[in-house]
């Protein structure tokens, strides 16, 4: 009986939590006078970023410098659709990792260290992103997965979990075969 209280204290918890990132997110918005955020489009070209890294040191990640195109998974660490899909992108993680770039970035620094080890993630993970950042990548919802090519042009975004059509997308584009999302708990 206290496991499952717990668990729903938990649950409570993280959702309050990303509504109020949410919040934050429109308040942002508003004052730079975006009123609906449209998804980045396939083709958009995006400047290089600066995060912080696990250690909180500013970094700059540019696209120029590697060989292969990056894909960027923007996760929350009181994300339940993250932590669903997290099989998914480790699977795709280890399947891809010799054709592409991976980096995991974290609209949120609160709990990030506990997620990247109970995740076991292995990949560069940036935290902290500027506004700026958020506005010209058109960040929003987690996760999200985007693809960048070595002169900064998207290749693909995916905003969401790795579900349906968009799983089958995912496969496509990757040629690879992912496990679909952990269940709700």
């Amino acid at each position: 009986m206290k496991k499952q209280a717990l668990i729903i204290v938990m649950l409570v918890a993280s959702v309050a939590l990303n509504v109020g990132l949410a919040h934050r997110l429109r308040q942002f918005n508003r004052l730079l006078g975006i009123t609906k955020v449209e998804p980045l489009q396939s083709g958009a070209t995006v400047p290089p970023f600066r995060a912080t890294d696990m250690e909180g040191h500013a970094q700059t990640v540019t696209y120029g410098e590697v060989s292969k195109p990056t894909v960027l998974y923007i996760l929350t660490p009181s994300c339940s659709w993250c932590a669903r899909n997290m099989e998914n992108f480790r699977q795709l993680v280890a399947q891809r990792n010799v054709d592409y770039r991976f980096i995991a970035l974290s609209l949120s620094k609160e709990s990030l260290p506990e997620y990247v080890a109970t995740h076991k993630l292995t990949i560069p993970i940036y935290a902290s992103p500027s506004v700026e950042m958020q506005t010209t990548y058109k960040l929003g919802g987690t996760p999200q997965t985007i693809v960048i090519s070595t002169e900064g042009r998207v290749l693909q975004n995916w905003a969401g979990a790795y579900v349906d059509d968009q799983k089958s997308q995912i496969e496509a584009f990757f040629h690879v075969t992912l496990p679909g999302i952990r269940p709700g708990s």
